[in-house]
C-alpha cells in the first residue's frame, strides 16, 4: 500500500479541521438564527482559535456555505424520497417536503436567501453553491415532468421554487398567528402551488 505523501495528509488535516469548524457552527444554528451567532461562539463551542477558522475560510461567509451545503445535501436526500412515487403525487409531496424541511430549517432559508442576493462569495465558492442549487431544481423540473408539463419544463421548476420560497417570505415570521397556525396554513399553500400547476399542465394539454 502507497503511502500517503505529507502534502495529503496537510489535506486531509485541513478538510478535517474545517469539518469540525462547520459541524461546530451547525450545531450553534440549529439553536439560534444564524446572524446570532458569532464568530468567537463557532470557536468555543469547535475548541479553536478565531484565527483558526480565518485560517480556513477567507470569509464567515465561506463558513457559512459549508454548513449550508451540509444542509443542501439533507434536502437533495428529501426530494429524492418525493419522487419516489408513480408521479400522480410526486410535486405534492416535494412541495409539502421542501416548505416543511423549510419551516424546521429556518437558517438553511435564510443562507439561501443570504446567498442568492449576493453573498460576496468567491468565485470557487459561488461555483459549489450554483452547483448545489442546480441539484435542487433538477429534482424540481424532475417532479414538473412527472405533473405533466411538457413544455418549458426548467423554467416551470423555476416557478414552482420561487412560489414555494415566496411562501416562506411571506408567512414564516407573520405576526398574530402561532408557529401551528402558521405551518398548517404554509403546507396548505404548498398543495395550491402543485394543484396550480398541476391543473396548468392539464389545460395546455
Amino acid at each position: 500500500m502507497a503511502l500517503k505523501t505529507l502534502e495529503q495528509l496537510r489535506n486531509e488535516e485541513r478538510e478535517a479541521r474545517r469539518k469540525l469548524i462547520a459541524d461546530a457552527a451547525r450545531e450553534l444554528f440549529s439553536r439560534k438564527e444564524f446572524r446570532e451567532v458569532t464568530v468567537r461562539e463557532i470557536a468555543k463551542s469547535a475548541g479553536v482559535s478565531v484565527g483558526t477558522i480565518y485560517n480556513h475560510y477567507n470569509s464567515l461567509d465561506e463558513l457559512f456555505l459549508d454548513v449550508f451545503l451540509e444542509s443542501a445535501r439533507e434536502i437533495t436526500d428529501i426530494m429524492d424520497a418525493a419522487l419516489v412515487d408513480d408521479g400522480s403525487k410526486a410535486l405534492h409531496n416535494l412541495c409539502r417536503m421542501y416548505v416543511n424541511y423549510l419551516i424546521e430549517n429556518m437558517t438553511f432559508f435564510q443562507m439561501m436567501s443570504r446567498f442568492i442576493l449576493g453573498g460576496g462569495l468567491s468565485r470557487q465558492a459561488t461555483r459549489r453553491l450554483n452547483e448545489s442549487m442546480r441539484s435542487m431544481m433538477d429534482r424540481v423540473e424532475y417532479a414538473v415532468k412527472l405533473a405533466g408539463i411538457r413544455k418549458e419544463t426548467r423554467k416551470s421548476a423555476h416557478a414552482v421554487f420561487s412560489a414555494l420560497n415566496g411562501i416562506m417570505i411571506s408567512y414564516a415570521r407573520y405576526p398574530g398567528r402561532t408557529q401551528k397556525e402558521l405551518k398548517k396554513y404554509m403546507l396548505e399553500l404548498a398543495d395550491t402551488v402543485a394543484s396550480t400547476f398541476e391543473a396548468a399542465s392539464r389545460g395546455s394539454s
